[in-house]
């Protein structure tokens, strides 16, 4: 599943925890979800993070070569 994917996924359960009455059993298991797509969501963003920065370093280095 994509970031992107994952994100709406939890746009979605957030709408159902706000807008549907659901038993408590149901909301630990929405909450749960939840947990587990944003603890993804931040690892995609770390890892393009680092990435980015090591990105920026190789095109500062040839920046200041020239």
């Amino acid at each position: 599943m994509s970031l992107e994917e994952k994100l709406d996924k939890l746009d979605s359960l957030t709408e159902q925890m706000e807008n549907e009455q659901v038993s408590l059993e149901k909301s630990l298991e929405i909450f749960e979800e939840s947990v587990k797509l944003a603890s993804e969501c931040m690892e995609i963003l770390n890892d393009c993070k680092g990435k980015l920065e090591i990105l920026q370093e190789k095109a500062k280095r040839i920046t200041d070569e020239n």
